[in-house]
């Protein structure tokens, strides 16, 4: 049996449930209308920063690839390019690239300050340890350049096999700038060894091993 007998005694009811209720229910609905659209909303905006952001990469990509890349003004245009990108998209993918195009850049026209400050931007803002590890190579050769041999050789210990052979090669060259011979040829060798599998590393390797009086065939 209904707990209301009458029409008239249900629509009161309803009345009364709405009077008790209804300012509650308006308000929740609201709060669920703003969620759904707040986030709709958020969506887009992320959608459309990724947009450009990606937008300015390519013109980077561009700029960086031209044939007339060594003409000061493409040059410069890469450096505006990706400073816009990694100062107006700081917390994208995009902008640990960006850092690492000023870097090069930087190194390149000997400014190693301004490189290492972006190296280190880098690797205190991404979570890719491959990157990471590419920043800390580069920074150990600019240490190295900059006579801090010791800061730069603490930067190339890694458990990582990706990065073991690149990082030896590179206190190889370390050493090898500071005239510490043994430890070169130790460095070059172990790196030699590593990457006998891979010819496209071998070269280069095996002109520095033939330059400090080892024959790499013998390895």
């Amino acid at each position: 049996m209904s707990d209301y007998s009458t029409e008239e005694e249900q629509i009161a009811a309803i009345k009364n449930w709405w009077k008790n209720n209804g300012n509650s229910l308006i308000i929740g609905v609201g709060v669920a209308l703003l969620i759904v659209f707040g986030w709709k909303a958020y969506q887009n905006g992320v959608i459309q920063d990724k947009t450009e952001a990606s937008m300015l990469y390519q013109q980077m990509i561009g700029a960086a690839t031209s044939n007339n890349l060594n003409a000061p003004e493409e040059g410069s245009t890469v450096t505006y390019l990706a400073k816009e990108l990694k100062s107006k998209f700081t917390t994208s993918e995009y902008a640990i690239y960006a850092a690492m195009f000023i870097a090069k850049e930087s190194i390149a026209d000997g400014n190693y300050d301004e490189a290492k400050s972006e190296l280190n931007w880098i690797i205190s803002n991404t979570e890719d340890n491959r990157l990471v590890h590419i920043a800390n190579g580069r920074l150990a050769r600019i240490l190295s350049v900059q006579g801090d041999n010791e800061g730069a050789l603490q930067l190339l210990d890694t458990n990582d096999s990706a990065f073991e052979a690149s990082y030896l090669e590179i206190k190889g060259d370390i050493h090898s700038r500071s005239n510490d011979k043994t430890a070169a040829i130790e460095a070059y060798t172990k790196a030699y060894k590593l990457v006998k599998d891979a010819p496209q590393s071998l070269p280069l390797l095996a002109v520095k091993l033939s330059n400090l009086g080892i024959d790499p065939e013998t390895l």
